[in-house]
C-alpha cells in the first residue's frame, strides 16, 4: 500500500465498489485523463495489487443461506501426510468456501455454506466425513456476518 498514491487508491476505491467501471468513467470521476486511469490500472496489475476483476455472487440469492465453520483435527498418518493436499482435497467440494490449515488444538478451519441444517449435515457426515484421514470435527453457524476494513484484501 505504500506505492499507491491518492489516486490509485481512490480508482481501486472505485473498483472495489464497480469493477466493471470504464476507465473514462472512473476518469471523469476524479477528474483526470482516461489514459492516466489506464496506466496506473496496468501498472496496479502488473505489481499484483489488483489481481483480477470479478464478479461477487449473492449466496442467499443462489439459496445458500446458512454459512457455517468447521473446526477439524486430522488422524491420519501424520508423516506421511500433506496436509496441504489434504485441504485442497477438502476445497473440492462445491459447499467449501474457503479451508485453512491452523496451528492449536485444530488442524483446519473450514468456512462452508448450506441451504439449511440438514444440508449443512448432510454435507459433513456424507461428504466431509469421506476423506480418508478426516477427525474429530465441531462445527460452528454463523449467525451474522460482519466486516472489517481489510475483508477486500483478497486472501492468500
Amino acid at each position: 500500500m505504500d506505492e499507491l498514491d491518492e489516486k490509485d487508491v481512490r480508482i481501486m476505491d472505485i473498483l472495489r465498489g464497480d469493477s466493471r467501471r470504464s476507465t473514462q468513467s472512473i476518469a471523469t470521476e476524479l477528474d483526470i485523463p482516461r489514459v492516466t486511469v489506464f496506466d496506473r490500472i496496468r501498472r496496479m496489475q502488473e505489481k499484483g495489487l489488483i489481481r483480477r476483476f470479478t464478479v461477487e455472487m449473492g449466496a442467499d440469492e443462489m439459496g445458500w443461506q446458512l454459512n457455517a465453520f468447521i473446526l477439524a483435527n486430522w488422524h491420519g498418518d501424520r508423516g506421511l501426510t500433506d496436509r496441504r493436499e489434504v485441504a485442497n482435497e477438502i476445497c473440492d467440494h462445491e459447499f467449501v468456501k474457503s479451508c485453512h490449515i491452523v496451528t492449536g488444538q485444530w488442524d483446519f478451519v473450514i468456512e462452508v455454506v448450506a441451504r439449511d441444517m440438514e444440508d449443512l449435515g448432510d454435507s459433513i457426515l456424507d461428504r466431509l466425513s469421506s476423506i480418508e484421514g478426516m477427525g474429530h470435527t465441531q462445527t460452528m453457524v454463523s449467525f451474522y456476518n460482519f466486516e472489517g476494513p481489510a475483508s477486500w484484501l483478497a486472501s492468500w
